[in-house]
């Protein structure tokens, strides 16, 4: 009897050791990433990164988190663009500075007169992305120089379509396509759920 239950024994520890030798093996096969699942991990940590912040700031300043996030993504290339990476200003903000810590003249694409030009621009320069994020939002609250309320509609949008579509009645991009490519970013990464 007792050499039934050694068998016993052997036997199932020989199925367990099995298993996990062909487990890892099959983990092992899967541990690198394709270049698409690469690309949607770093995607998913650049949203995990900004959008507690960006919470916070819908919170204090009630700019829903899935506009300035998708505007975020669009506009910095998901924080690969040279503006964003070098000088933190993901939304493309202009800037009317001479001094070369506050303003950085680039390369830049506008729609004009029905085609896209490149032009040479003045962007502002931020210590960190998260003041980017708080002058983007100022940008909304207090409108520009000749309209203080030129952004009211993006500000009292109660779903993100009616705010992306409120950014491009509101001249806030030169993109006709502006708020289509907003509302595809918030579709696709579910940005919705972090308003």
């Amino acid at each position: 009897m007792i050499h039934f239950f050694t068998a016993l024994i052997i036997l199932l520890l020989t199925c367990f050791v099995s298993f996990y030798v062909m487990a890892n093996a099959s983990l092992a096969d899967k541990s690198t990433p394709s270049k698409q699942e690469s690309r949607l991990i770093e995607e998913q940590k650049f949203i995990d990164r900004t959008a507690p912040y960006i919470q916070t700031r819908q919170r204090q300043d009630k700019i829903l988190a899935s506009i300035t996030l998708a505007q975020m993504i669009l506009e910095s290339d998901w924080g690969k663009s040279r503006l964003a990476s070098k000088y933190h200003n993901y939304f493309g903000v202009k800037s009317w500075s001479n001094d070369t810590k506050k303003s950085v003249k680039l390369e830049t694409s506008e729609f004009t007169d029905g085609k896209w030009i490149k032009v040479k621009g003045n962007f502002a320069v931020y210590k960190n992305w998260q003041t980017s994020v708080y002058q983007h939002n100022r940008l909304f609250l207090k409108g520009t120089t000749w309209n203080k309320n030129q952004y009211k509609a993006v500000l009292d949008a109660k779903n993100y379509v009616d705010g992306a579509q409120a950014l491009v009645k509101s001249a806030y991009a030169t993109d006709p396509d502006y708020a289509s490519k907003i509302i595809r970013i918030i579709k696709k990464y579910y940005l919705n759920i972090y308003d």
